[in-house]
């Protein structure tokens, strides 16, 4: 859709890939104004995406307006419509939960940053029933690390190995802080709802039985 080292108007040069979903992709730019890397989702030129992401935009800026250190949310930076793509313009943060366990061969966090992640998971969802909006699709893939740096620790179950052996280590995160990401699914609550929320493979059983 766009080639590394385009602009993304006059603004914003493209560097990296960061991931791709049905929405369309989210690239990793310069920003040239405020000279910081930033993360854009490029959402694909299709109405129900280019609706979905308006009302990402909508929630994002009530959140911003209320969330003023953007301690649990991801930060909405700015958003533009560009060749019928609508571009939204986030703080670059690290990989997912997903990212970093699959990267990690699943290997399980240390119950001790599993604890601070759900504290933090908690105060996020507690934030936005506030303001009565619900996320709908909270999932690991959804919940970003701020940092990518990690450090290396010995696997013990697997100390009779070498340690050239990459088995031998995990990765665990240096920070425990994260922010929730991807707002495009968010409902107000009491609002009308389509039954079928979430993301199939997370969806609570009480959530396909139609009873909730």
């Amino acid at each position: 859709m766009f080639a590394l080292g385009e602009n993304l108007t006059s603004r914003y040069k493209i560097h990296s890939k960061m991931g791709e979903g049905t929405f369309g992709q989210v690239l990793e730019c310069w920003d040239r104004e405020k000279k910081e890397m930033v993360a854009i989702k490029i959402v694909r030129g299709i109405k129900k995406y280019r609706e979905a992401a308006m009302i990402e935009i909508e929630v994002l800026q009530q959140l911003g307006k209320h969330d003023k250190g953007g301690n649990r949310c991801v930060q909405l930076r700015n958003w533009f419509d560009y060749r019928n793509h609508i571009c939204i313009v986030f703080e670059k943060l690290g990989p997912s939960l997903y990212d970093f366990l699959r990267k990690n061969n699943y290997r399980s966090f240390p119950i001790d940053l599993v604890r601070e992640i759900g504290r933090q998971l908690l105060e996020c969802v507690a934030f936005m029933h506030g303001l009565r909006l619900i996320h709908t699709d909270l999932k690991p893939e959804n919940i970003l690390l701020v940092s990518a740096d990690y450090v290396k620790v010995p696997e013990y179950k697997h100390s009779s190995r070498s340690p050239r052996d990459s088995s031998y280590f995990r990765r665990v995160p240096k920070s425990s802080a994260i922010k929730v990401i991807d707002f495009g699914s968010t409902t107000y609550e009491r609002q009308d709802q389509n039954y079928i929320v979430s993301t199939r493979h997370y969806r609570a059983p009480e959530v396909i039985l139609g009873k909730f």
